[in-house]
């Protein structure tokens, strides 16, 4: 797992992406930022979506032959990428939300003695007393920060807990920090390197210019014809991102009565669908998917030919971000914006709902506390399910209003919050085996179980394996609530920590429960932070309603990047040409032209949006 270190010497990197991922040569910038971090320097990686920012940090760690400590703020990425690890031979744990106190002891101890090359952690975890305790002996060699624009106040997606990385610099001074995103303007890259506490700036940029992807706004009135339009012009795998879910599953039943194989996807739905929908997906058994932005995190599909936003996002951060998915394998891609008259009001109204009333923040706050049975001064850094219904429901406030709220608690640092991912259930064995062994041969009650288990699966006694109640309740020819019940006996027991399968949204407490009625939020802080959305907002709006300047030139000069000459293929460029129309059907297929001066009549009345979604918590949109 460590052999570059047992050799002492490092592995040749372009031996390691050969051997682990079949590679023969990297991307552009992969490989000046690997030998940055190989020559100990800290190195902010500015990498496009699609840019493979993962290898930036996994190739040198196995180079080195050491730890690599990764900080996240996505479950669902961090589950992938330690899936992937492992299937490839690679050691990788990671500790997130809803994980036991046995659990992440396991983990840290694990990394302690060297079985790990990877460890992931949510940046909530870097000040537990657990792993505190532990980072002295984790044989690091390298420290990278995913997502390393949520440290900075000027981003588009702040999260307070990530100013905790910055301890680790001072806990492990010697150790490179790497630090990646797909989405930092000039400011926000000079406050990621401060706030990580860099010895030295070190800025490698990639270039964020996607001469594949086609910028193209539309507007008009008939979003959903254009919609048509767009599916009978670009064929292919497409994207259509949506506000809201109930928007979600209108549209994509819209597409299925023309014809067109689509499915909704969205954090409200059963992780199993979810999970069959991006299969389906993936596969090429559906063409389209009609999604939030829980959608996108982690899919690795390289022929996307179009992604569609239905609605402006509310800043171009999430836009490119989004509108990247397409033409990653190089290909020409379109990424279209459907805008119609009235959107730059309901963004506005987005942006004021977002930043709800301190008696609404207070109230979602009480009520959340009494469904968990949270004790005043308890609860921290433990994960209880959210239920935006529920809380909505019990509150009397609307689910768009508690969504908010408990955005506006995260953006102060009290919890964070994560999408729904599904996580089998968990069984990690913690009494001596000499206990197992006479529960085994004598208790009734348990021994079948605990017989089931070890037969069924190994390990138990190194690491938390998933386990199937299902498959064990056939085996014991037991009922599977009988099991479930049982497990949670010997849980109780303190023989082993069991952990059932979980598919909600979850929110961890930050800071012990606080009387709800003294809650305060800093009336400074969001001052700024609304500035800030109402500038990246603004910068969405004059990106939507430019009509002279070419849409490439724009997001590029917004993330920094000078320009030497225009794209030449977005609705801008395209329409100073008197010679762009477009004959035959590959051309058809890389400009979809009519778009700006064609309206198709269609019948769709049933499928208006409907505003009043039930809210996405990751953004506290409705």
């Amino acid at each position: 797992m460590m052999q570059a270190e047992n050799n002492g010497e490092r592995d040749d990197i372009h031996a390691v992406l050969h051997r682990h991922w079949g590679y023969k040569q990297f991307r552009p910038m992969q490989e000046r930022i690997i030998r940055a971090v190989l020559e100990g320097r800290d190195t902010l990686a500015l990498l496009p979506t699609g840019g493979g920012k993962s290898l930036c940090f996994q190739v040198p760690a196995l180079a080195m032959g050491k730890l690599c400590l990764v900080v996240s703020p996505l479950i669902a990425l961090m589950k992938d990428q330690v899936g992937r690890l492992c299937e490839q031979g690679i050691a990788a744990r990671a500790i997130v939300s809803g994980m036991s106190h046995a659990e992440i002891e396991n983990a840290l101890e694990s990394a302690a003695v060297g079985k790990l090359s990877f460890l992931y952690v949510s940046p909530e975890r870097l000040g537990s007393e657990l792993f505190q305790a532990r980072l002295p002996r984790l044989p690091l060699g390298l420290i990278a920060v995913d997502e390393a624009h949520c440290i900075s106040q000027w981003g588009y997606d702040f999260r307070p807990a990530y100013l905790k990385v910055c301890e680790l610099r001072e806990r492990a001074p010697g150790i490179p920090m790497l630090a990646l995103t797909a989405s930092a303007t000039p400011a926000v890259a000079r406050d990621i390197m401060e706030k990580l506490g860099f010895r030295a700036p070190n800025i490698l940029r990639g270039a964020f210019a996607r001469p594949e992807l086609i910028l193209w706004v539309s507007t008009g009135d008939d979003k959903y014809g254009r919609l048509l339009r767009i599916m009978e012009n670009v064929p292919g795998t497409s994207i259509i991102y949506m506000r809201d879910r109930r928007g979600t599953v209108r549209t994509a039943g819209f597409l299925q009565q023309h014809g067109i194989e689509a499915a909704a996807y969205h954090a409200g739905m059963a992780a199993q669908e979810r999970d069959r929908i991006q299969q389906a997906w993936t596969s090429g058994k559906i063409r389209v998917v009609v999604a939030t932005n829980a959608f996108g995190m982690g899919i690795d599909k390289a022929d996307v030919r179009s992604v569609v936003h239905m609605e402006p996002p509310p800043d171009l951060e999430s836009y490119y971000q989004e509108a990247g998915r397409g033409g990653r394998d190089g290909k020409p891609a379109h990424a279209f914006l459907l805008h119609a008259p009235g959107d730059e009001e309901r963004l506005h109204e987005r942006l004021q709902a977002s930043f709800p009333d301190l008696a609404d923040v207070r109230r979602t706050y009480q009520v959340f506390a009494d469904m968990h049975r949270i004790a005043l001064g308890s609860g921290l850094l433990e994960s209880y399910e959210v239920d935006i219904r529920a809380l909505a429901d019990r509150t009397a406030l609307s689910p768009a209003t508690v969504a908010n709220s408990l955005k506006a608690l995260e953006l102060d640092g009290r919890l964070i919050l994560s999408e729904g991912v599904r996580t089998p259930s968990r069984v990690l064995i913690i009494a001596a085996s000499s206990v197992v062994y006479h529960i085994r041969v004598t208790d009734r009650r348990m021994g079948p179980l605990l017989e089931a288990l070890l037969r069924l699966y190994g390990g138990l006694f190194e690491e938390p394996v998933s386990i199937d109640e299902l498959r064990l309740a056939r085996i014991i020819d037991w009922k599977e609530d009988k099991v479930r019940t049982r497990l949670q006996e010997l849980d109780k027991q303190r023989v082993i920590s069991y952990r059932p399968r979980m598919d909600s949204p979850m929110a961890t407490l930050l800071t012990p429960r606080a009387d709800a009625q003294r809650l305060q939020l800093d009336p400074n802080a969001l001052k700024d932070r609304k500035e800030r959305a109402k500038d990246r907002l603004e910068a969405m709006v004059r990106f939507i309603g430019s009509n002279d300047t070419c849409r490439a030139r724009m997001v590029l000069e917004h993330f920094g990047e000078p320009v030497d000459q225009e794209c030449g293929q977005c609705d801008i460029c395209r329409g100073r040409s008197s010679t762009h129309r477009t004959t035959t059907d590959v051309d058809r297929s890389l400009v979809s032209e009519p778009l700006s001066e064609y309206e198709r009549p269609v019948d769709v009345t049933r499928w208006q949006m409907d505003e009043l979604g039930e809210g996405d918590i990751r953004e506290g949109r409705s």
